[in-house]
């Protein structure tokens, strides 16, 4: 509704601002309001039906051929269709009005003798037409921005969210109660194998809230980290767990989403059995070609029967959490490539992560 009121009083100003000014040049005075009330009378009509016709042209170029498609194009077909909308009033206004009230002399042609006041309301109907369509591009062009800093910021809310649904997965209280246990464990069966995983812990905790903020890591440092959380991993299960990094030096210098890697081995420790007959073997590799980060394992699938006691009981199943952890990841590469993580499940289970060279900022 405030729209509506603004237009007719924009069109009303400018409509008695273009009489004004005609008439004025043209008689070198002021039009007295008693003899000259029905021409600005029309003369404001008229004004606010171009108005009118000319918010209506706006709306439907908008959906016919927006300013985002085609800027030019646009710009050239409002300003055209603005100039035919003012003369079609203009000339509505002349000889509905002008041409039955003014007396022309004999000798000239209603035309010769305003030929000046035609002429000069055209340069004014030009200019008026033209800041519209500037006017209306700069709406146009603000309402965009808006957009874009609206939609930022909340691709940005939603990336922190994301990172720190990330984050609080490794400050699990069962997270930490494991470490601790096996820190308990260990400092009874071998101190200094207790030392180097409370040092591994402190320097995958110290990562971990040194990178929360992060929106991108470097590859290296993932891989200096995930070392250090495989490392704890294997004080736990021995032998039972391998990891193979082949990585070329070129591609460590990329970039990756924070803690990528520790949730793909924690959900391979998380779906797989590992055992001394049954070794997890991790693989962490490149394919420059393709432009891709693969992590990939080999698939032992845990027994459907639990020993509880003297019971067997079915198994927990884990499959939501392996699918929260792949989404997590989905989610964050969608914000820095079009290229979408591929997951292959064949003999092995397969990610492969989109390179990442810029870190975006």
């Amino acid at each position: 509704m405030h729209w509506i009121l603004r237009s007719i009083l924009v069109s009303t100003f400018l409509s008695a601002g273009v009489f004004l000014f005609i008439f004025y040049s043209e008689t070198g005075t002021m039009p007295a309001l008693e003899n000259n009330w029905m021409g600005l009378s029309i003369a404001l009509l008229m004004g606010n039906l171009v108005g009118a016709g000319l918010l209506w042209l706006n709306q439907t170029y908008n959906k016919v051929l927006p300013w985002n498609k085609h800027i030019t194009g646009r710009f050239l077909l409002e300003v055209f269709s603005g100039i035919v909308l003012v003369m079609i009033a203009a000339f509505i206004y002349v000889y509905a009005f002008v041409d039955q009230v003014v007396e022309v002399d004999a000798a000239e042609s209603f035309w010769a003798e305003y030929w000046d006041g035609i002429v000069k309301f055209g340069i004014v109907a030009l200019v008026l037409v033209y800041l519209f369509s500037m006017v209306s591009f700069s709406v146009y062009s603000y309402n965009q921005y808006a957009v874009y800093q609206i939609k930022a910021l909340s691709l940005e809310r939603e990336q922190l969210d994301l990172q720190f649904e990330a984050l609080k997965s490794q400050l699990s209280p069962h997270f930490l109660f494991n470490s601790l246990n096996t820190i308990s464990s260990l400092i009874y069966k071998d101190i200094h194998m207790a030392e180097d995983f409370i040092r591994q812990l402190a320097h995958t905790y110290s990562y971990i809230l040194g990178n929360d903020d992060e929106r991108l890591v470097k590859l290296e440092d993932e891989l200096q980290m995930t070392s250090s959380f495989f490392e704890m991993q294997k004080t736990r299960y021995g032998d039972a767990l391998k990891m193979k990094i082949e990585i070329p030096e070129d591609i460590r210098q990329t970039w990756i989403p924070p803690l990528t890697l520790q949730m793909l081995i924690e959900n391979a420790l998380k779906h797989n059995l590992v055992d001394d007959q049954n070794p997890l073997i991790i693989n962490l590799g490149a394919d420059a070609k393709s432009e891709q980060l693969i992590v990939w394992n080999n698939h032992v699938p845990k027994p459907e029967l639990l020993q509880v006691g003297n019971n067997l009981v079915d198994r927990p199943k884990t499959e939501n959490s392996h699918k929260i952890g792949l989404s997590n990841i989905r989610k964050r590469y969608a914000f820095f490539t079009n290229r979408k993580p591929e997951v292959l499940f064949e003999k092995d289970f397969i990610v492969k992560l989109p390179l990442i060279e810029s870190n975006h900022e």
